[in-house]
Parts: structure tokens; sequence; C-alpha cells
């Protein structure tokens, strides 16, 4: 007769047979250095040493296993269809991530179409590279290219990157990154019309500070939105201490290029509950067609929130609007500061701005006058917010409906949508995936207004707060007014010469999307084809 022990040691072998294994976690990644081309080749040497270093740091510190596919130029000649075979070739479970990072040269067409390049009539876009990645079914998906990267001579910048708390708070910002995030990274080290560049103690400046980002400083949680942002200040850094050959500086003058500012497509959000990111919310009913109906209304909470920009922001923000609009100055910011705290009642706002279907119902019923571009096909989708209303047309809508324009309070408060501190109703970094702006890249396919809630809506369940076209608010413009605004329930200046807009649009860049940025140089009389709006009760 067998033993207690023995019965149990028969048990146990029985369970682990029939157990189902548990995979352990993967990232697969593919590295393709195009370090065979002399003009490159050393900075792309660097990122090597510097992508496969940190990389290998997710196996040595047992964050997850491995499976790393390195191409380099200097070696075996690289084609863009090795990129594709590689990408339909992995398996990788639904909890995986698989990354593809590329550094080499790149170049953007006459169409606005990123290429990244592989040697002569090779050249891929990166929209293609990106379908390919979106069909891998996986938890994280990866597109970093360092492209078109333009290496500098002496002297060497000085390298400044974000300061590593230590091997603890560096492996678990690891985990934070490529375990407790989930949807797609896709990022380059430069903005539309920029070079990207490197050099040979740092490598690609996007590479190096992208990176070095993962470990970051001072925070219980690292997010792919922390990385970012702090890899364009870098990048940027870099850029500012290189003193660059007298050819290359005549042909950035020339071109009328100031910076590198890395711009990223869309970005992965945290699997954790306890983590802010974007929420996603049940959404509101579609707006009825019936104006005097409740539906597609969304009721902000009466209380306090922190309006415009804080001052010492301004510095950081210019630099980094910078990337997007070179001609950025400081004084684009006077009018959102001081930063001040504001009380407002509660107040029910339309989830979605007014579309052509809701205005041609106030058309039919009073015989107003038609909008400016009624009739144009750009514009005339009954789906797509009304545009080329005046100030004055939208208040008469606002009035047949029973309901108002909101302030410029009220308006920013919704913005927010229940979020601190944050650039865009979503968070800190631009994204086509949230919004219609300059560009057709993701999710964003307009060149004019997109049908409206095309987007995802905000924490208060509001759609295309940024973005979309322009909405006009009820206030008078004054450049000075925050600084003697009511505390309570501000209206606004008593008169002025125009009104404030809000929100920015399609064709504007992502500084006009901004929840704080204010524009005040719009008539009230005057249709525009880029201004639409929303009505409050």
């Amino acid at each position: 007769m067998r033993s207690r022990i023995e019965k149990l040691l028969i048990f146990s072998i029985f369970l682990l047979i029939i157990a189902k294994p548990v995979a352990a976690q993967t990232t697969y990644s593919l590295l393709i250095f195009m370090d065979g081309d002399v003009s490159i080749g050393p900075s792309a040497e660097k990122d090597n040493e510097t992508a496969t270093k940190c990389l290998k740091s997710l196996e040595s510190w047992k964050i997850c296993q491995l499976s790393m596919t390195t191409l380099r130029s200097s070696q075996d000649k690289v084609t863009s269809r090795d990129v594709m075979d590689w990408l339909r070739n992995i398996d990788p479970s639904s909890d995986d991530a698989v990354m593809v990072y590329y550094s080499g040269h790149g170049f953007i067409n006459e169409e606005g179409k990123h290429f990244v390049w592989f040697g002569e009539d090779d050249y891929v876009p990166r929209s293609e590279i990106i379908n390919e990645l979106r069909s891998v079914k996986c938890r994280l998906k990866m597109l970093i290219t360092d492209a078109c990267s333009n290496m500098v001579s002496l002297p060497t910048p000085v390298t400044s990157t974000p300061r590593s708390l230590g091997e603890t708070r560096d492996k678990q910002y690891y985990r934070n990154l490529f375990i407790e995030h989930e949807g797609l990274l896709d990022v380059t080290a430069a903005s539309e019309g920029e070079y990207a560049w490197g050099n040979t103690t740092v490598g690609g400046y996007f590479t190096a500070s992208l990176f070095a980002a993962f470990s970051g400083e001072g925070k219980s949680f690292r997010s792919w939105q922390d990385v970012i942002f702090d890899a364009q200040i870098g990048t940027q850094r870099l850029f500012s201490q290189t003193t660059f050959p007298a050819g290359d500086e005549r042909r950035m003058q020339e071109k009328g290029i100031s910076n590198q500012t890395p711009k990223s497509y869309s970005i992965p959000i945290p699997t954790s509950t306890d983590v802010e990111q974007p929420v996603k919310i049940q959404t509101p009913l579609k707006p009825s067609i019936t104006p005097s109906d409740d539906s597609g209304m969304v009721l902000i909470p009466a209380g306090k929130f922190q309006m415009g920009t804080d001052r010492s922001d301004i510095p950081g923000l210019l630099e980094w609007i910078k990337g997007y609009d070179t001609s950025a100055k400081a004084s684009w910011f006077d009018d959102e500061a001081p930063q001040h705290s504001v009380y407002l009642d509660d107040f029910y706002i339309s989830a979605y701005e007014v579309t052509n279907a809701q205005y041609k119902k106030f058309l039919e019923a009073t015989g107003h006058t038609p909008p400016e571009y009624w009739d144009d096909p750009k514009y005339n989708d009954p789906d797509q917010p009304v545009v080329g209303v005046s100030y004055n047309d939208a208040v008469e809508y606002c009035d047949w409906a029973g309901m108002r324009l909101p302030t410029e309070a009220e308006w920013e408060k919704a913005a927010r949508g229940g979020l601190i501190g944050k650039i865009y109703p979503w968070g800190n970094d631009p994204s086509h995936d949230y919004a219609n702006y300059a560009g057709t890249v993701g999710n964003d396919i307009w060149s004019g207004p997109a049908p409206a809630g095309s987007f995802e809506p905000n924490g208060y369940g509001i759609y295309d707060m940024a973005g979309n076209v322009f909405e006009w608010c009820a206030d008078y413009y004054d450049k000075s007014y925050y600084s003697n605004s009511s505390v309570n329930n501000p209206k606004g200046p008593a008169s002025g010469s125009t009104r404030v807009v809000r929100g920015g649009g399609f064709g504007y860049t992502a500084n006009s999307m901004r929840v704080a940025d204010r524009f005040g140089s719009y008539f009230a009389n005057k249709k525009y084809p880029m201004v639409g709006f929303r009505c409050v009760r």
C-alpha cells in the first residue's frame, strides 16, 4: 500500500502532465541598421549598440523573453522585403510585444508619404510597414524609425538625457513599458520637413534620447507618453547643442528648419486602471436632429478647474511646439496666462459639433440664409459639422434651439474632459488617432471636416473638442482678459472687436488644438470655412 507521500508525489506528477503550460511573455524585435552607408554608418553603428543594450535588459532583468533579429547592411544586403517577411513569419501570442526599429535614410514625397530607404529603387512607405504590423495579433506593436539620419561632425554636443534612478527603478520602468501597455507605438525621428541628425558619439539624436527615456526619472509609473515627451525634449536639446557645418546650416536656413522634433502618430495606453490614460466611456447618443430634444447633451458638473497656461510652462511649451511650427514665438502664449482658478456652475454641452443635418432643420424652419459653403461638396455632407457660419448665425441657431454658445471658460472646462494639467483632451501628445488636423495620417483620413464623432470622445464623453473645426465661443476676445477675469462663471469682456474661437481644425497644426489655446482674430459677421460651433444649455 502506497504511503501518503507517494500518493501526493504521483498526484503532483499527474497535475504537471495535464496542466496547460503558461507561456512566458516575449518581445519580438527586428532591428535594422543601414550602417553600410558611408554617410551615416558610424551613427547607425552607435544606434546598434544603444538599442541592443536596452532590449537585452528585458531578458537579463527577467522582465520577458527576447527574440531579437538584427539586420545590418554592413554585413549583408538588407531589403524592404526582409521586413515584410519577418512580420509575416513571426507567431507571437496575444500577450506578446513586437518591435520594428529602423536606423537609416528616409524621405517624404510630394504627396506627403514618408518612406524608409533600403537601397537604390528599394524604399517602402512607413504606412505599409504599419499596416503589416497592425495585422500581427499581439498586445503591443511598435514601429520606431530614425530616418532620415544626417550625421554631423565635431564639435560633439554634450549629451544630456534623463537620469537613471538605479537598476531597481529601471527594471520597473521597463516592465511598465513592455508588459503593462497595449496598442500601437508609431514614432519617427523628425516632423515633416525636418532632418534627423546624429553623430559618432551618441548615434542618432532621436535613438539616443528615446532609449535613454526608458529609464526616466521621478515617477512611480513610466508610460509611453512620458517616453515620447522626454525623447522629444532630449532630441531638441542635442540639436540645439550642435554646431553644424556651414553647408548644412545654409541648407536648413533655406528650408526654414530650426529644430528636430520626433513625431508620434500613435501611442500605446497603459493596461492598468490605476494609471491616467485617455478615458473610454459609454458613447452618448448621436445628436437628435430635433434641437429641443436633450439627446447628445452632456452634463458638465459644477466646480473649479485651472484655466489657461502657467507662465513657467511657456519656455518648454515653446521649445516643443516649434517642432510642429518653426515660426512659433513666446508671445503666442501671452493671452493664455496667467493660469487661474475658475468656478463654473453645472451646464450641459453638445456632445457633437452642430452638423449640416441639424442646421438644415433650422434653415427650413426659419428661412435663414444658408451658410457660405452650403453647396460645396467638401463641406456639405449631412454628418459633417456645419461651417461657413458667422458668430451671428451661430447665435441665431442657438436661440432657435433654446440654447446658447458656450463661454470660453465653459468651452475649456468641457474640452479638458476632467484631466488636470494636460495639453490635449486625451493627454500631452498630439496624435492623428485622436483628432483631425494638418495632414492625413493614421485614423485621420480627411483633408476637410470629418463627420462629427469620427474620433474617440474625451473623458466627459464629448467629441472633436480638439481639431476638426474651430468653434465659436460667446466671449469677446481680449488678450489680457485673464489678468482680471472673474473667478465665478466668467462671461468674458464687456466689449471688443472680435470673438473667441477654440479647438483648432483641419489643416491647422497641433498647436491650435491645445485646450488652452485661444484664437481672437475672428470677426462676428465673417464666415470661415474652418469654423463651426456647438451649443450649451
